[in-house]
């Protein structure tokens, strides 16, 4: 019995690191444990004999990392109509293919033993890092879910996020790792840190280095500056009523509502697809016309587009009721507005060969000018991409509208999660975002990461907020040197690599 323990204990090990982690994300928002989550798994690969032990390890880690966290999955596939058991079995192969970060790490972290113990916490956080960053830009010419980053853990600490406006979202994330990987090494060398502080002294200085750092940035006063009053709109509108031509009267009755009832704002801002039906239909180019026009102000309107091929998009409208912009959807959500290897996986599934799929738009379109602004409208799932809104701010971007439909996900976690990236984009590039979704939740989020305002999820309503737009303000060092922080990092691990094959 003592033999079984004795082999099976260790290898549960890691599972403590995914329950730390799942903890620490929305909705259970415990931050905090993310400091010392990685502790588990980094000892577990210290205390490994054979690489296949480690990568056993981290698999286990992972597949129940996201388990936990994409649980979402498999009521939003249910509310769709599809059968239980696919409903979970899309969830577990999911979870299982996502695992494959945490193998990637493991078999990295193993490699790191024979550099010596004293540099592991070091350079296994910059692997960490550098991964992270691999699978956002992943996206650019695959396919990839960097839903999760490590940094975001963080996010209701307002003075330690402010790291991310130097070094993206990926520095936040290297110092989470590294303390969690300093104790994992220090328990697997059974050294007492609680005896011997002198070994946790690096962990506490790059704490409450992030904290002094973030506390000396944030400004006591009140920005001054241009101030655009914005009404988003929230109407809640039951996902799958929207292409139904029944409700169609009924949801163009709810949003006129929240329209008339918007006040005298700048702009108006309605959430992803808001229209039921294309924006091309003379009808309803006509209401939103009549609307603009009646409200007198500026509109930014979610919808989809026949326009020059089928896209995801939004339009201004202005208080003419004409046309003054643009914007079609650069990252597309795979396999629900676009089939990622159509040609190859239709030979083979056949219902995939059958589904339609939107057209990408330009990564450099022009911005909406709103009050003399210039205004980067996001879509949705773009939100996760810090090199979308590393690029507009980088064009002199003064602040960004995020418009979404959160619908898919019912009452979980997931749009928490969704919230929580934009929360790191407008600190990593010092821009205001607002952010109108559908059924929630909407908020106006200021340069340094704080939530002024929010409408919460599955209310209706008008959330009215007032951005002060500094028109002298600068770009972030995270906009103007982009990712410096991650060549160091990876030079770091080539360094340790290199030492490793020679």
């Amino acid at each position: 019995m003592q033999v079984m323990a004795k082999k099976i204990l260790p290898a549960l090990v890691p599972l403590l690191t995914a329950a730390l982690l799942i903890l620490s994300y929305p909705k259970f928002d415990q931050g905090w444990l993310a400091w010392f989550a990685l502790a588990p798994l980094a000892w577990h690969i210290l205390n490994s004999k054979t690489l296949k032990a480690a990568l056993f390890g981290g698999f286990g880690a992972g597949f129940l990392f996201y388990l936990g966290l994409l649980y979402w999955i498999y009521p939003t596939m249910r509310a769709g109509g599809v059968e239980p058991a696919v409903s979970a079995l899309g969830l577990v192969l999911l979870a299982a293919l996502m695992a494959l970060e945490f193998v990637l790490a493991c078999g990295f972290g193993f490699c790191l033993k024979k550099c010596g113990g004293a540099a592991f916490p070091y350079v296994f956080a910059s692997g960490w890092a550098l991964m992270e960053w691999g699978k956002a830009m992943l996206s650019l010419k695959g396919i990839w879910f960097s839903w999760f980053l490590l940094g975001y853990t963080q996010w209701r600490y307002t003075e330690l996020i402010q790291v991310v406006s130097l070094t993206g979202p990926y520095g936040l994330s290297w110092a989470v790792c590294f303390t969690g990987a300093l104790i994992g090494a220090l328990a697997y060398r059974r050294v007492k840190p609680l005896r011997n502080a002198a070994a946790l002294a690096p962990a506490f200085l790059v704490v409450c280095g992030l904290w002094f750092y973030g506390k000396s940035v944030i400004p006591a006063a009140a920005p001054e500056g241009k101030v655009l009053k914005a009404a988003l709109l929230q109407p809640s509108i039951d996902l799958y009523k929207k292409w139904d031509a029944v409700y169609a009267a009924e949801i163009e009755a709810t949003l006129e509502g929240l329209v008339k009832g918007a006040g005298k704002p700048d702009l108006v801002v309605w959430p992803e697809n808001a229209l039921p039906g294309w924006i091309e239909d003379k009808h309803y180019g006509d209401w939103l016309s009549r609307l603009a026009r009646e409200s007198g102000a500026q509109h930014l309107v979610g919808s989809v587009s026949r326009g020059d091929g089928r896209r995801v998009a939004a339009f201004l409208i202005e208080p003419t009721g004409l046309q003054g912009g643009d914007y079609y959807k650069r990252e597309l959500v795979p396999f629900g507005e676009y089939v990622p290897l159509r040609g190859l996986l239709g030979k083979f599934i056949e219902p995939v060969a059958a589904l339609g799929e939107f057209d990408p738009g330009g990564l450099k379109q022009p911005f909406m000018n709103i009050k003399g602004l210039k205004v980067a409208p996001v879509i949705c799932y773009e939100s996760i991409f810090p090199y979308l809104f590393r690029y507009d701010a980088a064009r002199d971007a003064q602040l960004f509208v995020n418009i979404t439909n959160d619908g898919w996900y019912l009452d979980t976690a997931a749009p928490a999660q969704h919230l929580v990236a934009n929360i790191f984009r407008a600190v990593e590039t010092r821009r205001p975002v607002l952010r109108a979704a559908n059924n929630g939740i909407s908020a106006s989020i200021d340069p340094y990461g704080r939530v002024n305002k929010r409408l919460e999820l599955n209310a209706v309503g008008v959330l009215e907020a007032e951005v002060v737009i500094d028109e002298r303000a600068q770009q972030s060092a995270y906009v103007r040197n982009g990712d410096l922080f991650i060549y160091a990092c990876c030079m770091l691990c080539a360094a340790f690599l290199l030492a490793v094959l020679l």
